[in-house]
């Protein structure tokens, strides 16, 4: 059984093989190619293609798009707010700081400045500000790789291919 298996299989593999090849013989058995000028070929009578080259039919149902686009303004929405509010506190930290530095160097310097109200703003404003930095900058990083994720699923957008390094070693994505 094994063996007339094997045998149909091998028979199967060669005749598909020499199907292949058989065009190239024939062409090769006619002799060396005319140019293509010198021949009297005729366009042979097909049908015009239903749809002209360059308009292919949309196939993404309009929900879809919808979906997507909603979903695009929101994630758009939150990764600039985030930034915004992570600017706004790294601005915010270093505004009191930059004062608090700048009254430090000239008391250091030898003039009679006092700096109580500089140290009571820094000493109320960085931490806060700080933490108003880190916290925005969390959810600005996840919303920006969730808005690059969520842009590379647009409808109809042709897909590349992509090398890089995951949990288990090399990745090749179609």
């Amino acid at each position: 059984m094994l063996a007339r298996s094997c045998l149909t299989l091998l028979l199967c593999c060669t005749s598909t093989l020499a199907a292949a090849k058989e065009p190239a013989q024939v062409a090769a058995a006619q002799g060396p190619l005319r140019p293509l000028a010198a021949r009297n070929v005729e366009p042979a009578n097909q049908p015009a293609p239903l749809i002209p080259p360059g308009r292919e039919p949309d196939l993404v149902p309009p929900d879809y798009k919808r979906d997507w686009q909603t979903e695009q303004r929101f994630l758009q929405a939150g990764t600039g707010a985030s930034w915004a509010l992570a600017g706004l506190g790294t601005i915010g930290l270093a505004v009191p700081l930059g004062m608090l530095n700048r009254c430090n160097q000239a008391s250091d310097a030898g003039a009679m400045i006092d700096c109580s109200q500089q140290r009571r703003t820094a000493g109320i404003m960085a931490p806060i500000l700080g933490v108003l930095t880190i916290a925005a900058i969390i959810p600005a990083v996840m919303f920006t790789r969730r808005l690059v994720k969520h842009d590379d699923k647009k409808p109809g957008k042709q897909r590349r291919t992509a090398f890089g390094v995951n949990a288990g070693g090399l990745a090749l994505q179609f």
